[in-house]
């Protein structure tokens, strides 16, 4: 399987270079950078190069190709490094109706259940004044380390994830999803606008007998408070199914949800302040379970647990310096809702405390010209100002740095 994406990836290349000779089509290449340090003498470096290809395909359907061909430094040493980014075919029959096929974006209307690329099918439609889409995706051949499938440690997907050898050393978890979104704009003639989604998740994974399902139903509403403000809040609710054997299955329930208030600055100084909070149940007794996402969430800038077992209050702020400078500082404090869930190195296991810590994290963002960029950006965490911590954590920190240019 790795040889036919490699194969396919050249291929998609050689597409990409030949476009010119092509009326109607487009390509580019994009070179893109990233390097990251953080504590416990951890480093990431990851050079790219990204060619992308998009075509007509007669006047209902188009195609667009892109992917990643480089090397990554992780775990202290070199690989190769190959990942179809999108591969889809659209087709729009009419233009009310449209079908995507192949490796694409798919989210719920919170982004808190199933996030970014997945293949597979899907379908969307303008529906009594509302926009539907739905999808039957497939997890298991992505790249592990970009789908982040890693749903709870009993399912074993976690020790797929760090797994060195055999089908998991690139390919993430084997799982089909079943999605189907619905937007409505202008609720009830205002400003207002409504996501509902129902998810069904089925773990394909050769386990023995052992299998995690789940179902959500998600449900988000965006409305315009009056003048700068926005407030944008939702939440999940999940049914998780755990089978040990054929014969043994767990029924647990659990919750999430996010709330955000957003205040918009004009001026000589453009900027966005947001003020929000996240929340995940963990597993608190045999009817409630800790929330598990499709797709890894990472919460906060430095720490970045998954939203599992894990809330958080936060505050964003984000302007433009100047016409090419722009700015994003992030400060969070964090919670556990169970003791389970997280658990690093250093947490104190005689502690039953919620509290973990905060955070600060500053990034700068210059783009000089329309096609080159660069972002710099630090943070740290302290588990001092909290309880869950050993007393000898030491501060964490984490440093990233990502330069791209497009061709």
């Amino acid at each position: 399987m790795k040889t036919k994406i490699t194969r396919f990836s050249i291929a998609l290349f050689i597409l990409a270079l030949a476009a010119p000779c092509v009326t109607a089509q487009d390509f580019g290449f994009i070179l893109n950078q990233q390097f990251i340090m953080a504590d416990d003498d951890y480093y990431f470096y990851s050079p790219v190069g990204i060619p992308w290809f998009s075509a007509p395909l007669g006047e209902k359907a188009e195609t667009f190709l892109s992917a990643g061909i480089g090397a990554e430094y992780d775990d202290n040493e070199w690989k190769a490094l190959v990942e179809i980014y999108r591969f889809e075919l659209s087709l729009r029959p009419t233009p009310n109706f449209g079908l995507v096929f192949g490796r694409q974006n798919f989210n719920d209307g919170l982004g808190l259940a199933m996030t970014g690329l997945f293949d597979g099918i899907s379908i969307d439609a303008n529906i009594g004044g509302g926009q539907l889409s739905a999808g039957i995706l497939y997890t298991g051949l992505l790249y592990k380390k970009t789908a982040l499938i890693t749903f709870t440690p009993r399912s074993k997907d976690i020790d797929n994830y760090n797994e060195t050898d055999g089908y998991y050393k690139y390919f993430a978890s084997r799982r089909i999803v079943a999605g189907i979104n619905w937007e409505k704009t202008s609720i009830f003639d205002s400003q207002a606008n409504f996501w509902l989604s129902g998810i069904n998740q089925v773990d394909l994974n050769d386990f023995n007998d052992a299998r995690t399902h789940s179902q959500y139903l998600v449900a988000k509403l965006f409305t315009p408070l009056g003048g700068i403000f926005n407030l944008d809040f939702g939440g999940i609710l999940e049914l998780l199914e755990e089978k040990e054997t054929k014969d043994d299955t767990d029924l647990r329930l659990a919750v999430a949800a996010s709330l955000d208030l957003y205040m918009l600055f004009n001026g000589k100084l453009p900027g966005l302040l947001s003020l929000g909070g996240r929340f995940s149940t963990g597993r608190w007794n045999d009817k409630m379970a800790a929330y598990a996402p499709i797709s890894g969430v990472s919460q906060g800038r430095v720490l970045r647990p998954n939203l599992s077992g894990i809330a958080l209050v936060q505050a964003d702020y984000a302007a433009r310096l100047h016409k090419t400078l722009f700015m994003d500082f992030f400060a969070a404090y964090l919670f556990r809702t169970d003791t389970e869930s997280f658990k690093p190195t250093d947490i104190d296991s005689n502690s039953d405390s919620p509290l973990l810590g905060g955070e600060l994290f500053l990034e700068l963002s210059w783009a000089p010209l329309s096609d080159l960029f660069f972002t710099a950006g630090g943070g740290v965490f302290f588990p001092q100002l909290g309880k869950a911590f050993s007393d000898n954590a030491q501060i964490k920190y984490r440093l990233e740095l990502t330069a791209g240019i497009s061709f």
